[in-house]
């Protein structure tokens, strides 16, 4: 099973090392646009990824990196699902947008910018999207993607795997019946092998379609495509195999806190508190490191996924002048910092994300093999693309250029899950805080008057979070520069969408 499972991922990485004697072949070919292949996936912690921990299995993406550049300060803008791709997609924070919680969306007649696949659309690209986007409660067109199929939520536009596939669906919806909304109660944690075939799951479908399409493409035009997969977020029904890549006894899983109570001032009550807690806390060694080596497998399936379908566009020669991009929506606590599961929090396991850029179009400027430090968002994301492909931007985007070295050193993070509240993150590689604002219908003009608590840590002394330093004495004049520069970014969000 290992080397049949691995046979897609060994060319994969061949294909990366191959890239190196493109890089001179893409100097010649200015006047042709590069293509952009953006890929995605649900609730990737920061560091699920072999180059990070060694636990896991990603060799995908530990290639991309190796060939590319990693933002290891990478964060989302808002800790879920639907913000959190708004923010992306459109380059605005969730106070620009609008779209706050999962249970928000704009119609298609109120965007306030175009969005990513309309941009490259309009300059002539082809555009092809596979997978989730999750826009929110509103049935939307598809945006800008000539070419659209969705595992899940339908598109105007696009097609499912329901109408494609009925007879798959039903299995595979009947195989999580019960693991609750979103597959994110106790038992979507802890997961099971999964029964069906691959393309009998919605992330298996999607990379048929995506392949599929790969192989039979003929258009000539530049190419942009979007490939978004559901997973690793829960439930953790993995297919069979990449569990049998794991050693389950030898996985480490989260530590807690010596506490008796949760301390998280700005998500207290939110995250399905009760349910995980009463359940997590009682359960054995083993479900912990079960229920930790299902993500990773799930990682592990993605990564595999991933590599198949870079080597079915390396076969097609769409990689000779390309930029991949590759991010995740947010994090997944993992049962971290007393029980907490999925997101809805400001922690870094919640808000960091992988994030890395590669290519053989990657600027020459740009060392590959590298880290960058400096702060790295997914609104940055538009903004850098436009950018590197001489699209010009129909509105100013508080976004940076990831490409350049002149960034911001701290990032901006917000969480809306409280109905009078706000909480707003401003976190560098050594401090983080978070405030707690009394909430404000216009979200403009906050000021410390509206402040309710706030958090502050020292990343670099408890990566963990758990030592609250906010207003401790000995950290004060740390703690009033940053609030001072998160209000005053805060501010800078102009309200695009009323």
């Amino acid at each position: 099973m290992k080397s049949i499972k691995f046979t897609s991922i060994l060319i994969t990485i061949l294909v990366f090392y191959s890239c190196k004697k493109e890089i001179v072949e893409v100097e010649k070919q200015t006047s042709k646009r590069p293509n952009i292949i953006f890929l995605m996936d649900d609730q990737h912690r920061f560091d699920a990824l072999g180059m990070i921990n060694k636990q896991v299995i990603t060799p995908t993406l530990d290639s991309l990196a190796k060939e590319g550049v990693f933002y290891s300060q990478a964060v989302c803008q808002a800790p879920m699902c639907v913000p959190s791709r708004n923010s992306m997609m459109l380059g605005l924070y969730p106070n620009q947008n609008g779209v706050y919680r999962n249970s928000d969306g704009i119609k298609d007649e109120n965007l306030p910018v175009k969005t990513m696949a309309e941009y490259f659309k309009e300059a002539g690209y082809e555009t092809a999207g596979f997978g989730k986007t999750h826009w929110g409660k509103y049935r939307t067109n598809t945006r800008g993607f000539e070419t659209r199929y969705t595992s899940e939520i339908k598109e105007n536009g696009s097609i499912t795997m329901l109408e494609m596939n009925p007879e798959a669906k039903k299995k595979y919806d009947d195989e999580i019946a019960d693991m609750g909304p979103g597959e994110e109660n106790n038992l979507g944690y802890l997961g099971f092998t999964s029964k069906l075939e691959e393309d009998e799951h919605r992330d298996g479908w999607i990379t048929k379609q995506v392949l599929n399409y790969i192989n039979n493409r003929e258009d000539e035009r530049p190419l942009f495509l979007y490939l978004s997969y559901m997973k690793p977020h829960a439930g953790h029904n993995v297919p069979k195999g990449y569990e049998d890549l794991y050693d389950a006894d030898t996985i480490k899983y989260a530590e807690q806190p010596n506490w008796d109570k949760d301390k998280s001032p700005h998500s207290k009550g939110v995250n399905r508190r009760d349910m995980y807690v009463n359940y997590w806390k009682n359960a054995s060694e083993k479900e912990w490191q079960l229920m930790t080596m299902r993500y990773y497998a799930n990682v592990t399936w993605i990564d595999d996924m991933m590599g198949r379908t870079l080597g079915a566009l390396k076969k097609k020669g769409l990689l000779e002048n390309t930029l991949i991009v590759y991010t995740s929506d947010h994090g997944e606590m993992l049962g971290e910092r007393y029980y907490k599961f999925n997101k809805y929090n400001l922690y870094d396991a919640s808000v960091r994300i992988p994030m890395m850029l590669s290519g053989t179009a990657l600027p020459k400027e740009i060392k590959r093999n590298s880290i960058d430090s400096l702060s790295a968002e997914n609104t940055d994301l538009l903004p850098t693309l436009l950018d590197f492909a001489k699209i010009k931007k129909d509105k100013n985007l508080l976004g940076e250029n990831l490409f350049s070295n002149n960034r911001n050193q701290a990032t901006f993070s917000a969480l809306h899950e409280k109905k009078n509240e706000a909480a707003f993150m401003w976190r560098t590689p050594n401090y983080k805080l978070i405030l707690v604002f009394n909430r404000k219908e216009n979200a403009v003009n906050y000021t410390e008057k509206d402040i309710i608590t706030g958090e502050f840590f020292n990343l670099k002394e408890d990566p963990k979070e758990w030592e609250n330093l906010y207003n401790n004495p000995k950290i004060m004049e740390i703690q009033k520069k940053y609030k001072k520069a998160l209000i005053a970014y805060l501010n800078k969000q102009e309200i695009l969408v009323k």
